[in-house]
């Protein structure tokens, strides 16, 4: 009656496994000046510079890790 139900279904060994952690597609501000190098003065000019746009509308700014990647590659220099 329930055979639907028992194959999809969990079983207790599979609800021990741990489950891998989730990779994040952000950096905090902290994260950012680790990754580039730099002080967190820095990053802050490189964000009122636009050269680094964090995501709207949140209460701490994250930075898209793509971008920060991105402008690693530019070239551009790092002094600010």
């Amino acid at each position: 009656m329930n055979s639907e139900n028992n194959s999809t279904a969990l079983t207790a060994a599979e609800l021990a496994q741990p489950t891998p952690p989730l990779e994040t597609l952000t950096y905090s501000v902290t994260e950012t000046a680790r990754v580039l190098g730099v002080s967190l003065p820095t990053v802050y000019r490189l964000i009122a510079r636009r050269l680094l746009r964090p995501l709207p509308g949140l209460r701490h700014k994250r930075l898209p890790k793509r971008q920060v990647h991105a402008y690693i590659n530019s070239g551009q220099p790092l002094s600010v």
